[in-house]
C-alpha cells in the first residue's frame, strides 16, 4: 500500500483562506499543510493554529510554502531589489524566474536574492512553529521546481544546517489520466503544459537533491504529486474516479502520493496591495476553492490513512 498525504496549500494567504483550511483541520481531514510566512495575516493565524491544534483529531505536518510571487518580502528590501517594488512587495512572475534561470548574466544575482528571502521566510516559520522540528519545503506556484530556486534552497539548507526531511518535487503521473479518458475534456489545456514542464524539471531535481544531500540530512522520500492537471478543479467526483489509478501508479513505483488541494478561498474584500498577480487572484477568488474544500471534507478515514 502506498502512503497517502492529503495536503492543503496556502494557509495564511488570507484570514478566510486560513479559516477554510482550519475547518478541514478541525475535522481531521488533512495530513499536511503548507504555510505562507510573508502575508499580512501570517502571525495571527500561526498563533491560532498553535492555540487550536491540541483539540484536532490529527496533527498535520507543516511545510514552509516559499513565496516569491506576492506578498511583502521577509528579507530586507535592499537584499531582494530585483524581486520587489520600492515598497518591498514582490512584483515578479513565474516567467521572470524562468527567464532568469537561463540568463548567464542574472543567474547568480537572482540566486543570491532568493537565498536571502528563503532564509528570512524560513526563520519566520521557525519563530512561530519552533526551531527543533524538521523542516519541509515547497514553493508557491511550484517555483521550487526551477533550478535557480532549488539550488538557492539547497544552499540555504546546507549553510544554515537546517534539519530538513522533505522538499516537494512536483512530479505528476500521466497514466491515470489516460485510463480515465472521458474526463480529459474537463481539464484546462494550460495545466497539461504545466504538467509536462514540471515533470521535465523533476528529472533533474530528484537527481540534484539526492546527489547534493549532506550526510546529516534526511533522505527525500520518493513521491508523486497529484494536483497539477486538476489544479483548481479537485472536486469529489473526479478525485473518487481517479484515486484508485493514482494510488496504483504510486504503489507500482514505490512512491508516496501527495494529493494537493487548495481548499481555502480568498474574499474580494481581503485583496489588498500584497495581491499583485491578477491571474493568480482569479484562482484565489474562484468558487472552485470551495468545491475543493468540500472534496477534502468528503474524504473517508481509509483515504486519510
Amino acid at each position: 500500500m502506498c502512503r497517502l498525504d492529503i495536503h492543503a496549500d496556502d494557509y495564511a494567504l488570507s484570514p478566510n483562506t486560513s479559516e477554510d483550511i482550519l475547518q478541514c483541520l478541525r475535522a481531521g481531514k488533512l495530513n499536511s499543510v503548507s504555510v505562507l510566512t510573508n502575508m499580512t495575516c501570517y502571525r495571527a493565524y500561526a498563533e491560532k493554529f498553535q492555540r487550536e491544534k491540541a483539540a484536532w483529531p490529527r496533527l498535520p505536518l507543516l511545510t514552509v510554502h516559499l513565496n516569491f510571487i506576492e506578498g511583502h518580502c521577509a528579507a530586507r528590501p535592499e537584499e531582494v531589489r530585483h524581486l520587489t517594488d520600492k515598497q518591498g512587495y514582490f512584483n515578479i512572475t513565474w516567467g521572470d524566474l524562468f527567464r532568469w534561470n537561463y540568463s548567464p548574466k542574472m543567474f547568480m544575482t537572482i540566486k543570491k536574492e532568493l537565498k536571502a528571502e528563503i532564509k528570512a521566510q524560513t526563520e519566520l516559520f521557525r519563530e512561530q512553529f519552533g526551531e527543533d522540528m524538521p523542516l519541509r519545503f515547497d514553493g508557491h506556484q511550484h517555483t521550487q521546481m526551477l533550478p535557480i530556486c532549488y539550488w538557492a534552497l539547497l544552499e540555504v539548507i546546507v549553510e544554515q544546517r537546517y534539519r530538513t526531511e522533505y522538499i516537494r518535487i512536483t512530479k505528476e503521473p500521466i497514466l491515470p489520466y489516460i485510463k480515465r479518458l472521458p474526463l480529459w475534456k474537463s481539464y484546462k489545456g494550460i495545466n497539461w503544459i504545466k504538467n509536462l514542464l514540471l515533470n521535465f524539471y523533476a528529472l533533474g531535481m530528484e537527481r540534484t537533491i539526492e546527489k547534493n544531500r549532506p550526510s546529516w540530512q534526511a533522505e527525500n522520500p520518493p513521491m508523486f504529486l497529484w494536483g497539477v492537471v486538476m489544479s483548481g478543479h479537485m472536486n469529489t467526483e473526479r478525485v473518487e474516479a481517479l484515486l484508485p489509478y493514482m494510488k496504483k501508479q504510486a504503489q507500482d513505483r514505490s512512491r508516496c502520493l501527495e494529493i494537493l488541494f487548495h481548499p481555502g478561498r480568498l474574499l474580494a474584500d481581503e485583496m489588498g496591495e500584497e495581491f499583485v498577480n491578477r491571474d493568480a487572484n482569479k484562482f484565489y477568488l474562484s468558487e472552485n476553492r470551495q468545491i475543493e474544500c468540500k472534496a477534502v471534507m468528503s474524504l473517508l478515514a481509509e483515504e486519510l490513512g
